[in-house]
C-alpha cells in the first residue's frame, strides 16, 4: 500500500472515531463507568489520543510531542478516570486535540514512514521499528478503542 493509502485509512479511522465522540448525549455520560469496565467513554478518547502521541512522538522521533504532562498522565495505560478529581479534558477540548493531531500527524510523518524508528516500540511478541509500522499500530490502537467505545455506549444506555 502506498503512503497516500496509509493516511487515508488514518483519517477515515479519526474521522469515525470523531463521529463516535459526538454522538455523546452529554459530559455526564462520558464519564459514567459501565459495569465490568475500569474506564469512561471520555478517558477512551483521551486514551487514543495520548496513546498515538507517545507511540508516534517518543517511539518514532525521540521526542515527547505536544500532549501536556497533565493530559498524558491521565490517560496514560494504567490510569483510570476513578483517579481523577475532576475530568481533565472536555468532550470539545479532546475533539479539538483529536482533529490538531489528525493534521499534525500528516505535516509530520507523511514522506517519512518507511525510516527507522527513533526508539524500538514493543507489544506482545513484536518489536516495531519503522515509523509506518508504529503509525499503523496507532491506527489500529484507535480501531479497537472505537470497539470498546461502542460497547460501553451500548451499556450505558
Amino acid at each position: 500500500m502506498k503512503e497516500e493509502g496509509i493516511f487515508e485509512q488514518y483519517d477515515f479511522c479519526r474521522e469515525s472515531s470523531i463521529e463516535l465522540l459526538d454522538s455523546i448525549a452529554s459530559e455526564e455520560q462520558a464519564d459514567v463507568i459501565p459495569y465490568g469496565h475500569r474506564n469512561s467513554l471520555r478517558w477512551n478518547l483521551g486514551h487514543i489520543l495520548v496513546a498515538q502521541e507517545g507511540v508516534m512522538y517518543y517511539f518514532g522521533m525521540n521526542q515527547p510531542g505536544d500532549i501536556t504532562k497533565k493530559i498524558r498522565e491521565a490517560f496514560e495505560p494504567g490510569t483510570s478516570p476513578e483517579d481523577w478529581s475532576t475530568s481533565p479534558l472536555t468532550l470539545n477540548e479532546i475533539r479539538e486535540l483529536l482533529l490538531e493531531q489528525q493534521e499534525r500527524m500528516r505535516q509530520t510523518f507523511y514522506g517519512r514512514l518507511g525510516e527507522p524508528a527513533a526508539n524500538v516500540f514493543e507489544f506482545k511478541d513484536k518489536k516495531l521499528k519503522i515509523i509506518g509500522d508504529l503509525f499503523i499500530f496507532t491506527i489500529w490502537h484507535e480501531g479497537l478503542h472505537q470497539g470498546v467505545i461502542k460497547g460501553m455506549k451500548r451499556a450505558i444506555k
